[in-house]
């Protein structure tokens, strides 16, 4: 991991702070430049807006670049000067021109926002310092038990856990070899399935048989990684989860409420069963709802009036009830919903 890896890890950049703090915007990018150390050192700092990080520094004695700066084995007391007195330039700028994050990646964060959204849990950090320090862990509400972890790993350390080599691929070597991960627990009927998805490996210091480590780099979409969340949430909880018989009985019961030539979205009936921020927790419990009985979720739709994709019978179900459908294919919401 580079210096500026390791002082920008849970940073993002605010554009109008950078440029109101010396930053000049190229392209893509935006470049500061600036003298440290008394003027013998120079740096060009370049933040592209896929959000990478470049430092050149230079020493301006030779108009070199300082490479001993990078060579690990280069410990001198001059060197570590240098070191000391670029790192703690870079913790300014981050300071005045970043504001921060949960997590390294954007999906990570993404994924930590969805997470506290569905679950009304926000993540704790058990280590304050050394190896572990900002991994995040989410505790099923009722039980307490982890269901979610996010850590920030070598990504080689992922082959170490591996049994099958050849069942997934770190990419070229080329890449940065840090990355954040996800610990998510599984049936294990399907984890022999899911280690052969690209990005998700037997979990890193977790028992293989129950848990899995996703790759949060947005080589599976949010939706995907989300889906397994909520199994994780599920095989984790206590006899009252968040998504526990209560719950259930009380969606379950709005949606039977629904009359017929009418219909309700997932967030009205999030809003009547009084989890007003859960409207896709509600679509989940009608995914499983045929395990509770017959009960009318055709009835149900997105706040658009989308029908469920795939289930072409929702339709003819809502139109034999009198249900009326727009020029979109979405039901007229306008006159339908309760």
């Amino acid at each position: 991991m580079t210096i500026e890896q390791e002082v920008f890890k849970r940073k993002r950049f605010d554009k109008e702070q950078m440029l109101a703090n010396g930053f000049v915007s190229e392209a893509d990018c935006c470049i500061l430049k600036t003298d440290f150390m008394d003027g013998d050192f120079s740096v060009e700092l370049i933040v592209c807006d896929e959000g990478s990080v470049t430092g050149i520094v230079t020493d301006n004695m030779n108009d070199e670049e300082y490479m001993p700066l990078r060579i690990k084995g280069h410990n001198g007391a001059y060197v570590n000067s240098v070191r000391a007195a670029y790192k703690e330039l870079l913790e300014d700028i981050a300071e005045k021109c970043c504001v921060d994050v949960m997590f390294a990646s954007d999906q990570s964060n993404r994924i930590a926002d969805d997470i506290v959204r569905l679950f009304d849990v926000q993540p704790d950090f058990p280590w304050d310092e050394g190896r572990y320090k900002g991994y995040g862990v989410f505790r099923h509400k009722d039980s307490k038990k982890w269901f979610a972890l996010i850590m920030n790993i070598d990504r080689r350390l992922l082959d170490a856990e591996d049994n099958d080599p050849d069942a997934n691929e770190t990419g070229n070597g080329n890449e940065d070899p840090a990355v954040d991960v996800i610990n998510l627990k599984v049936d294990e009927e399907k984890r022999d399935e899911l280690h052969r998805r690209k990005g998700i490996w037997p979990a890193y210091h977790m028992n293989h048989a129950k848990w899995i480590s996703v790759m949060l780099d947005d080589t599976l979409t949010d939706q995907d990684i989300i889906e397994l969340v909520e199994e994780s949430y599920q095989l984790t909880q206590g006899p009252k989860g968040v998504m526990g018989d209560d719950l259930i009985k009380k969606v379950l019961s709005i949606a039977d409420s629904i009359p017929e030539g009418r219909v309700a979205s997932y967030g009205r009936i999030a809003e009547l069963a009084g989890r007003p921020k859960n409207a896709r927790l509600v679509g989940r419990i009608m995914k499983m709802a045929d395990r509770y009985g017959d009960h009318p979720c055709h009835r149900v739709v997105n706040h658009a009036g989308r029908t469920v994709p795939g289930w072409k019978e929702q339709r003819e179900m809502l139109e034999k009830e009198g249900v009326e459908f727009k020029a979109n294919g979405c039901v007229d919401m306008k006159k339908h919903q309760i």
